[in-house]
């Protein structure tokens, strides 16, 4: 059990570079536990999830052992309750054996150890998602065990004191495994690779990944990383994350092929994909492909297609003048100390240069020219059973938002926000009531304790206090994609991913997608 650590002082950070360089260097100090109000969380890149294309054998024979290789697009994706702000791990090697005793590697990054460690990264930001992780060609047969080699590791919980004080106590590992970087991957079957292409998932088992018992300083905790890989079958219509439509995540474009109808992105996992574009693509915040130019953030859903590669069915620029744009729940704020500050936990972001003319920060201002925006992924929301408003007065702590910045700073220091847009966000609750509501489902889900926005709301900084912070009405209409694989009744766990306003002081969600939840 790892038991050292320390404790930073609890303020608003210094935007000086030295400050940001020991901001970096305290998160990744090995084996130690921080606390900080408002860190500088460093991107760390991720890997995860799936999707398997099957073909057709012959009736009533064996079918051949199969030859040659097959295109495997390995994504990545975690499974969490609320418990957990981030949970930071970069793989490192990600191998597959087969039952011939052959081995072959799906994943290699040599910067995954200690001080300096890149490559995916944070978790929590794919509960219930998919992004891309790798593509690449493996001998067709069967595998029937996994590895998984990780460097650095750290999770952070959001906390509130007896006096209101909000803090963030993050308990990190030089390499995780308790130094070995061993994990445990579960196949729940073996695995056959065939045909042209296939997906597989590694699914980050969050709640089962790490121990913690105490908190602050005096806490003892195990980081030791539990995946599941398994492959999805993908359809040839994807409409959903488990039939090989994955999104909305996000990226930043780095080259255009305009002869192909193609670009290439660098998600905030730093990987790089070729993303696809046809007369399907619908673009949004732009005129369309032409609009799309190098260093552009996007927003995107992808279809996989039959031989692994993406095909672009949304592109959003939410402010296409950005030069940077960050992605996390508000953990401060707004208008404290100043008019239009706030900070974020941020999750994703890209475009962030240390030192360049975007810093990588999480404090940010609005002005009286700020749009204040919704994500494109939603278009029901004239249709929803309550006014859906997403403004400066109805911006509350815990709430998931998308910074857009021009990478200005004020006369503080601070980077000013071109557009603040609300984005979709993964809940984890106990449904206690289902009734109709002007044609939606309505869902009353009481959240744990724990929860991000629970918490926050007991500190002194929640300048938007809201009614009941542990409830909250989930709404789902007919285009709702039910993930689901166990019944939603009163009682049940489940997870939910959608926009939550402050109606008036009560959560309301516009909901996309319900899974099976994760106890508490």
């Amino acid at each position: 059990m790892l038991t050292d650590g320390r404790e930073s002082k609890k303020e608003i950070p210094d935007h000086t570079d030295n400050a940001r360089g020991a901001k970096m260097k305290a998160r990744k100090a090995f084996g130690g536990w921080q606390r900080m109000r408002h860190p500088i969380l460093a991107f760390l890149d991720l890997a995860i999830p799936a999707g398997l294309f099957t073909g057709c054998g012959t009736v009533g024979l064996a079918p051949p052992a199969p030859t040659g290789s097959t295109n495997v697009l390995v994504l990545m994706t975690s499974t969490a309750n609320d418990k957990l702000a981030q949970f930071g791990l970069v793989p490192g090697i990600v191998t597959l054996a087969g039952t011939a005793g052959n081995s072959v590697t799906l994943y290699n990054n040599s910067n995954s150890v200690g001080f300096g460690s890149s490559g995916p990264g944070e978790w929590i930001h794919l509960n219930g998602a998919f992004e891309p992780l790798v593509t690449v060609s493996v001998p067709q047969g069967t595998y029937n065990s996994a590895t998984v080699k990780v460097g650095y590791c750290q999770f952070t919980v959001l906390t509130a004191d007896p006096t209101g004080q909000e803090g963030q106590d993050t308990y990190a590992q030089g390499t995780c495994g308790q130094g070995t970087g061993n994990t445990t991957v579960i196949l729940p079957n073996p695995i056959t690779i065939s045909g042209t292409g296939m997906v597989l998932s590694l699914d980050l088992q969050v709640p089962k990944s790490y121990t913690l018992t105490g908190s602050g300083i005096a806490a003892s905790y195990t980081i030791s990383p539990v995946f599941t890989l398994a492959p999805v079958t993908v359809s040839s219509s994807p409409t959903n994350m488990l039939n090989g439509k994955i999104g909305p995540f996000l990226s930043q474009i780095t080259s255009i092929n305009s002869a192909g109808s193609s670009f290439v992105a660098q998600t905030t996992d730093d990987v790089s994909i070729t993303v696809k574009s046809d007369d399907s693509t619908t673009y949004q915040g732009m005129d369309g492909f032409s609009s799309l130019a190098p260093d552009m953030p996007v927003n995107m859903d992808l279809a996989i297609q039959s031989d692994a590669s993406l095909l672009a069915t949304r592109v959003e620029a939410q402010d296409a003048a950005s030069s940077a744009v960050f992605i996390g729940p508000t953990v401060y704020g707004p208008n404290a100390p100043h008019p239009g500050w706030f900070t974020i936990f941020a999750l994703q972001g890209v475009a962030c240069f240390p030192g360049g003319p975007v810093f990588c920060t999480n404090i940010f201002q609005y002005y009286s020219n700020t749009v204040f925006g919704v994500s494109g992924q939603f278009s029901n929301l004239q249709d929803l059973p309550f006014p859906p408003s997403f403004s400066a007065s109805s911006l509350f702590l815990g709430q998931n938002v998308s910074v857009s910045t021009p990478g200005i700073l004020t006369a503080q220091g601070i980077e000013s926000v071109t557009m603040l847009a609300l984005a979709p966000q993964t809940i984890n609750g106990t449904v206690t009531a289902i009734s109709d509501s002007n044609g939606f489902a309505a869902y009353t889900v009481v959240l744990a304790p724990y929860d991000p926005i629970s918490t926050l709301q007991q500190t002194l900084v929640a300048t938007n206090h809201l009614n009941s912070p542990n409830t909250i009405t989930v709404y789902a209409d007919a285009n709702k994609q039910m993930l689901n694989t166990l019944p939603i009744n009163p009682g049940s766990i489940a997870r939910f991913t959608g926009l939550i306003f402050d109606d008036n002081g009560t959560l309301r969600m516009d909901c996309g997608q319900i899974l099976d939840g994760v106890p508490e």
